[in-house]
């Protein structure tokens, strides 16, 4: 992302914020299809503010865009047209969304927005003329125009006739009341026209506005409200947009700022003696005002007050702010070293066993700080998944449409929130689930109803908290996975790793995941390459995370996501193993213990396996695993971890616990990586001591168990 001035930040903030939201409006409209009067509002606001904002900055394609279909809801506003097309008016909507997040995406990239909005401006007009039409309304009537041009009085009903035009808006000063200005300001007063049909006048005198207003001391203009009169636009193109204003700029620096200014036909520029020459100065009208409704008395001549800023009120006052997301991410780490400093502090071997009891006093009030720092630290970057869940209600309804399949997506827990950083990362892997229940689970609608199902089907995104986790579920009602299909497929690229009747119905399923495989013969728009779900596995790994698929024959399959609350810092156990130390998520572990001799069953290649309540797990020694010379050889000595990954379940085996401690997630160096034993090693981190522990992966360690 490229650097930029923070008015074109805010912009580029702002503009997105209003497209999410202009779609999502759009999706909801179209599943009731009606346009309720709120919504209406909400599209016009939105779209009017995205045109004055992207005029402002000179984005003229954008604002011509979102200017073409505010002429839409600006009817269906004004005349409330009952024979509406939901459908053809979300795909406008949606189209005119694509086309600007496009261009803004450009801006933000650094590059220049220049894709031609003509042809979606001429679609427009075209269908705006037939929706009048259907309504029967005249379709080369412009709503705005007569809005304008009615008379106090007219009929609100029906499209008036066009009245007279009404008469410039002027102010006139008595002569007695008019000051004279500051001799180290110079006043002038500027007259500007716009090029015949350039459109969007209100917008563009709202520019002008806008670039000047930081050179400026006072300033007033007619139209005095622009933005906010439906008629201004009319009276700009009439009588030309007028500023009377104080600066300290000279002449030729005024003139040359406003020279350019976009699509101006003429510019009048006048140096005035002082703002008794003004037509139009607010402060002193009320003067004059005053002066009119008083005794005839002397008047004495006050300089003019610059236009007054009210205040805010206490419980007026902002509540909010806006933050960085790299200051959050650097306040993050700052924290994440806060951690590792604490650990080296009460964990430091040199006050290891005695008995300093001021120190322990210190040291807990410490961890207790450190502790709710971090939480706090935790809720700033804390987001909901709201905003994510919502962009999934498009991928739906676009592929229903191209598919000719009928679905719909049901939210649930989509306040559950997990950190900025897996925010940031989720979205890819739930476009790919989401696009595979559509495209290969959701049947045909005259195949649903033949075998007993609704014609619409259901996918479900659901998302909640579990043990420091959130699990997030994707479910559909549909035919669900073709298990010999895929056991076809796997057979065929040679990918078991095993014999094929040892395969539970989880492996067979997970072989989806597989780079470059697909069940589809043929490529289409959606499926056929094998590449989605493959990066739904490698992006949910990233993370810490872990994937299962499971599916019943004709009535549906379940995804499941697992992914830690944070990425930066987690609770760990800290583990000995010979000489060397590990950890393990705490997240993983479903029981430690003490094995029994009589707990310990040997299969004929010689590996151990440990029973536990009926069910028997395999035992991957750490010592072994990772060659370390003096780590216990018995288990009856040593500590057994049952650690569950990837839906299954094994046994680590080390020497003792050390305790539960909170770490910081480190990369792995690169000499540890070119390391030949290096699997099933998430990360790193540092310890109380200052040494380095390595992470534990157990769904790395159970999967090349198994392969």
């Amino acid at each position: 992302m490229a650097e930029h001035e923070p008015m074109l930040d805010m912009f580029i903030f702002e503009t997105r914020q209003f497209l999410e939201q202009l779609e999502q409006l759009a999706l909801k409209s179209e599943q009731t299809q009606s346009f309720d009067p709120d919504d209406v509002n909400e599209f016009f606001r939105g779209l009017h503010t995205i045109k004055g904002s992207a005029a402002m900055m000179m984005v003229n394609n954008v604002s011509t865009v979102a200017h073409s279909v505010e002429d839409i809801f600006f009817y269906i506003r004004e005349r409330k047209p009952q024979n509406i097309d939901c459908s053809s008016i979300t795909d406008l909507v949606l189209a005119a969304v694509d086309f600007m997040s496009g261009e803004i995406e450009k801006i933000d990239a650094g590059e220049k927005a220049d894709a031609s909005s003509d042809e979606f401006c001429e679609t427009t007009r075209f269908f705006l003329r037939a929706f009048k039409e259907a309504n029967g309304d005249d379709p080369d009537v412009d709503l705005r125009k007569v809005n304008a041009q009615k008379k106090p009085g007219a009929e609100s009903s029906g499209v008036a006739a066009a009245a007279e035009p009404p008469k410039p808006q002027q102010y006139f000063i008595p002569a007695a009341t008019k000051p004279a200005a500051s001799s180290a300001e110079n006043v002038f007063f500027a007259h500007l026209r716009f090029e015949p049909d350039c459109g969007m006048e209100e917008v563009r005198a709202f520019g002008v506005i806008n670039s000047i207003k930081d050179k400026v001391i006072e300033i007033h203009h007619l139209p005095d409200k622009i933005l906010e009169d439906d008629s201004a636009a009319e009276k700009i193109q009439q009588d030309g947009f007028k500023m009377w204003f104080t600066t300290k700029l000279d002449e030729a620096e005024v003139k040359k700022h406003l020279d350019t200014t976009l699509f101006m036909e003429s510019l009048v520029l006048k140096k005035l003696k002082d703002v008794s020459e003004c037509e139009y100065w607010p402060s002193l009208i009320q003067q004059a005002i005053q002066a009119a409704e008083a005794p005839a008395e002397p008047i004495t001549p006050v300089k003019p007050e610059p236009m007054p800023r009210p205040k805010p009120l206490k419980h007026e006052q902002q509540q909010l702010i806006s933050v960085a997301v790299d200051k959050l991410d650097r306040l993050m780490d700052l924290v994440g070293e806060l951690v590792i400093a604490e650990a080296m502090v009460t964990h430091n071997p040199d006050v290891e066993g005695q008995e300093l009891e001021n120190f322990q006093k210190a040291s807990r009030q410490l961890h207790k700080v450190a502790s709710e720092l971090q939480d706090s630290v935790m809720e700033l970057r804390m987001v909901p998944l709201e905003a994510t869940f919502m962009k999934m209600n498009r991928i739906v309804r676009d592929m229903t449409k191209k598919l000719n399949k009928k679905a719909k997506l049901v939210l649930v827990g989509e306040d559950t929130e997990v950190d900025k950083n897996i925010i940031e990362h989720i979205g890819d892997p739930l476009m790919h689930i989401i696009r595979n229940s559509i495209d290969h689970g959701i049947e045909m609608p005259d195949v649903r109803v033949d075998n007993g199902k609704d014609e619409s089907g259901t996918v479900t995104l659901s998302a909640e908290n579990a043990s420091g986790e959130v699990v997030i579920k994707i479910a559909d009602d549909g035919a669900g996975l073709d298990r010999e299909k895929i056991l076809s497929k796997a057979r065929a690229n040679k990918l078991f790793s095993k014999p094929e009747e040892e395969l539970t119905d989880k492996e067979i399923y997970s072989f989806i995941f597989h780079p470059g495989f697909s069940t589809n013969e043929k490529v289409t728009e959606f499926s056929g390459r094998g590449v989605g779900m493959d990066v739904v596995l490698s992006n949910i790994k990233a993370m810490g995370g872990t994937v299962l698929v499971d599916s019943t024959p004709g009535q549906g399959s379940v995804t499941t996501l697992k992914i830690p609350l944070t990425l930066a810092i987690i609770e760990c156990m800290s583990i000995v193993v010979g000489s060397a130390r590990y950890t393990v998520p705490i997240s993983s572990i479903r029981q430690s213990f003490r094995p029994g001799r009589d707990q310990i069953i040997h299969d004929p290649d010689h590996g151990e396996m440990i029973m536990v309540r009926g069910d028997i797990f395999p035992i991957v020694r750490l010592g072994q695993l990772y060659k370390v010379p003096d780590a216990e050889a018995e288990l009856e000595n040593g500590i057994l971890l049952l650690v569950e990954a990837d839906g299954r379940i094994i046994g680590l085996f080390a020497d003792r616990l050390l305790g539960v401690q909170d770490i910081v997630v480190k990369p792995v160096p690169k000499y540890i990586q070119r390391m030949s034993n290096s699997c099933g090693i998430a990360g790193c981190t540092i310890l109380g001591d200052g040494s380095i522990s390595l992470i534990i992966d157990a769904g790395d360690i159970a999967k090349s168990l198994l392969s």
